[in-house]
């Protein structure tokens, strides 16, 4: 992974170029400084936190890439210590180093990513909101001196009596009163140009501390690719990392996994085919119930239907029986 010296000195030659211009301009600049003090020593700042904070994150980024690319890595406490975006990686090489034959899985290896990418994050943010406060506060001042400047031009106006006065008393009068205005139209320039002119530079300088973190994460993303797992006999040269071979190993590990898923998802639907033959046996059985219930009944129905019969045959025997009795008497 290369060091991020290009980006550096972009931005050392851009500082440069600034710089230069503002040593030449500089009898301007200063006039333009003294209109407004506290805001435009505020606005200078916050240029000067962005500088630094840009320049930072950017030199930064050469430690945690000659830690990744000595070989083999060091994995002592005080080497993972004093990093600050690679530390989640370090130690996870040094647990599974401890094991012998571990295997750093796509998993592992995209949250990493994850974990640095976020990291990164909060650097550009920063760095973003002091470009915005700088513009912030060269519209407030803007505003502020027009502000001033509204004011200052009223009193003026309501100032003048030329009724009294000859027309060069009136125009001495007139003079002396534009300055204040005038120096709040100096306050609303001074910070309007001193804070875009601080975002501009902070813009730039953002931009190429940007590239080299992308430069950086796509780098780490690349060598992630290759550290997978570490060799099993401790002590020996290439005790870092494996081969590519290692990581093939690894894909057909994550392979098993996800067959390992698909088998325990084919048991998970064969159980529920079992369980639904199983509710579909017990409704056969309950049917089968329900239709000798059905068969008694209708034996039941045919026995008493016969005992009537029989029971009405006697009946009218013994009604013909009667009347045979009462016809043999008369």
């Amino acid at each position: 992974m290369l060091l991020p010296k290009r980006y550096i000195l972009r931005m050392s030659f851009f500082l440069a170029i600034v710089f230069s211009a503002c040593a030449l301009l500089f009898p301007i600049l200063k006039s333009t400084f003294l209109n407004n003090i506290a805001l435009n020593s505020l606005i200078v700042f916050v240029l000067f936190s962005g500088i630094i904070l840009n320049f930072r994150s950017v030199l930064v980024l050469r430690k945690e890439i000659k830690w990744i690319n000595v070989v083999p890595l060091n994995l002592e406490d005080n080497a993972i210590k004093s990093l600050r975006l690679l530390s989640p990686l370090a130690l996870i090489l040094k647990n599974n180093k401890a094991k012998g034959n571990a295997v750093i899985s796509p998993t592992i290896a995209r949250t990493v990513l994850d974990s640095v990418d976020m990291r990164l994050e909060e650097v550009k943010d920063i760095s973003r909101y002091l470009i915005g406060l700088s513009t912030f506060l060269g519209l407030l001042g803007t505003f502020w001196g027009l502000m001033g400047t509204v004011g200052s031009v009223g009193q003026v106006i309501s100032s003048l009596n030329v009724a009294g006065d000859s027309a060069t008393d009136a125009f001495n009068t007139i003079k002396d009163s534009l300055a204040l205005p005038l120096s709040g139209m100096g306050t609303a320039f001074s910070s309007s140009l001193l804070g875009l002119g601080g975002a501009l530079i902070m813009g730039f300088l953002d931009l190429q501390a940007t590239g080299a973190q992308n430069h950086f994460y796509n780098g780490l993303d690349e060598h992630l690719a290759s550290l997978t797992r570490y060799s099993s006999s401790i002590g020996s040269s290439d005790d870092s990392v494996t081969s590519n071979g290692s990581y093939t190993n690894a894909l057909l590990e994550q392979l098993v996994e996800n067959m390992a898923d698909i088998r325990n998802q084919m048991k998970r639907d064969t159980d529920k085919r079992q369980e639904t033959l199983a509710n579909d046996a017990e409704h056969l059985r309950f049917l089968s119930r329900i239709d000798r219930c059905l068969s008694q009944i209708d034996k039941a129905n045919e026995t008493h239907s016969d005992a009537v019969l029989k029971e009405l045959r006697d009946s009218f025997r013994l009604l013909i029986r009667t009347i045979s009795s009462n016809n043999e008497n008369k």
